[in-house]
């Protein structure tokens, strides 16, 4: 059997682990792994290679993805959607193997509506595919990005300052709430209707009464300015304010033992699939628990 594997859309912690179980369980099982390289453009542009253990060997420790991960406008056309048919036929493969996030599961339904049988994983840090309790990078991203902000904090707090600290997370505000519980942040700020400024300066005025020494605000990206709003917090409070965007150390970050562990049983459920020819599968986590659901179902 020949299994194609690809990485698609914005890379997360946890891919390169799942990467190197998969294809160690495949081989046992005298699957032939052709991987794909950029995601679904490297699909249609036929860039492949094929997986051995010596390849995928001591890479589950490492961020990011061995075989690249990025966006294909092309494939989004529908000459582009017709080449990478074109080489998932030319190669002969029973199934391809897909991980990324949302526009990566909209990009596999459409190859299933094409005849090419799919299997995807969940994998992103914005923890934004609703059917799943978690995504593959998820915990990592988390992690990472509370490191950082404990480490700000540190460096805040030997001024007294205000800081403002935005996070990852697209449209989806997981990351941002679980950073603003785990750093005990004076302020979240994870919609629109958190950025007044009336009610954010009234919050850190409260928090410096209670005896607060630098109050702390997490914002979800794609909100607001926080470089405006900490100059604008400054100038009401005449107290120094800044901001920072934690940034790509969520995406870049080691795989956290949790992610590690998801992506070995991710890896093992997909293997699974395969041997019973189960395809057009989403694996997901419910309930704590690997399980897959029909991907035209979700």
């Amino acid at each position: 059997m020949k299994i194609g594997l690809l990485t698609s859309g914005g890379d997360a912690p946890g891919m390169n682990a799942f990467i190197s179980k998969f294809s160690t369980l495949a081989i046992e099982e005298n699957f032939e792994i052709v991987a794909f390289k950029f995601g679904y453009q490297g699909l249609i542009d036929n860039n492949t290679f094929v997986l051995s253990k010596e390849l995928v060997y001591n890479i589950s420790h490492l961020g990011g993805s061995v075989l690249k991960s990025t966006r294909s406008s092309e494939f989004l056309t529908k000459q582009g959607l017709k080449k990478a048919i074109q080489s998932y036929k030319i190669n002969e493969l029973s199934a391809l193997v897909v991980l990324g996030g949302d526009g990566t599961l909209k990009g596999a339904k459409e190859l299933v509506k094409e005849g090419v049988k799919i299997i995807y994983i969940p994998s992103t840090i914005d923890n934004d595919i609703s059917y799943s309790e978690q995504s593959l990078g998820f915990d990592s991203a988390v992690n990472a990005a509370v490191d950082a902000i404990d480490k700000i904090k540190q460096t805040m707090l030997s001024s007294n300052r205000i800081f403002i600290c935005e996070v990852m997370g697209r449209h989806c505000d997981d990351i941002a709430k679980n950073c603003a519980i785990a750093t005990d942040a004076t302020i979240l700020i994870s919609s629109e209707k958190d950025c007044s400024l009336k009610q954010i300066v009234a919050k850190i005025k409260l928090s410096l009464k209670d005896g607060e020494e630098s109050p702390s605000i997490i914002v979800k990206e794609n909100i607001t300015d926080i470089f405006s709003l900490a100059k604008q917090i400054q100038n009401n409070l005449d107290i120094e304010t800044r901001a920072c965007k934690i940034g790509y150390v969520q995406r870049g970050t080691q795989p956290s033992v949790v992610d590690r562990i998801l992506a070995r049983n991710f890896a093992k459920e997909t293997i699974t699939l395969l041997k019973n020819k189960k395809y057009n599968k989403a694996l997901c986590v419910i309930k704590g628990k690997i399980t897959s659901k029909n991907i035209n179902d979700i």
